[in-house]
């Protein structure tokens, strides 16, 4: 109980915390050589679980500055609506590296090389749903480039819980992390990221 309680102060936390502008990873998150592409990022695949919308947003944003594919990751049972009621859920479930059963499924996951991966922070983690989407996979060989939306948290530790359910093999690049009520207004943001990972050639 006390390690859910725990991560369900966090979680408030991390919901309540609000500023503007985007914000670099807080915590050191090891990347792949100097966190960008070294050549071309193949073909893309925009995936992304989003609860609140945020996070949606910003996966609208790379969708209109790159093109291709995108896929919002769903579960088979839906978060509640309510704030309050996420809030409740959602911390026992990062204590326990639950993995909910999802809606989505890719069927071509290999023709993919590079993947654009998108979540909300959680009690200063991935989200369930993302984790669960990405442990679904063998993702071998491929390139990952991660984003968040978060209250005030940075990246946190959601890298490192990516890394967790990837091959040692996978090339991690430069994450983005975007405040949740700056989403709308992040697209230059968004852009200058793209840039500086390979994403966008310039």
């Amino acid at each position: 109980m006390k390690k859910i309680a725990t991560f369900l102060l966090i979680f408030i936390s991390a919901f309540s915390l609000t500023a503007c502008g985007s914000e670099s990873p807080e915590t050191e998150i090891p990347i792949t050589g100097d966190g960008t592409l070294d050549g071309d990022a193949g073909k893309t695949l925009i995936v992304f679980f989003s609860w609140g919308g945020n996070t949606r947003t910003v996966a609208n944003h790379i969708h209109d500055l790159i093109g291709g594919d995108m896929v919002e990751v769903e579960t088979v049972t839906p978060y509640p609506d309510r704030y309050e009621e996420v809030i409740q859920i959602a911390p026992e479930e990062l204590a326990n590296d639950y993995r909910p059963p999802l809606k989505t499924r890719v069927e071509n996951m290999d023709e993919y090389d590079t993947l654009i991966v998108g979540t909300p922070i959680w009690g200063g983690h991935l989200t369930p749903a993302m984790k669960s989407f990405l442990a679904s996979y063998d993702l071998s060989g491929k390139v990952i480039a991660p984003f968040c939306t978060h209250g005030g948290s940075g990246t946190s530790q959601s890298v490192n819980d990516i890394r967790s359910v990837c091959p040692d093999d996978v090339t991690f690049l430069t994450p983005l992390a975007i405040y949740g009520n700056r989403a709308e207004d992040a697209r230059g943001d968004v852009e200058e990221w793209l840039a500086q990972i390979g994403i966008i050639k310039q």
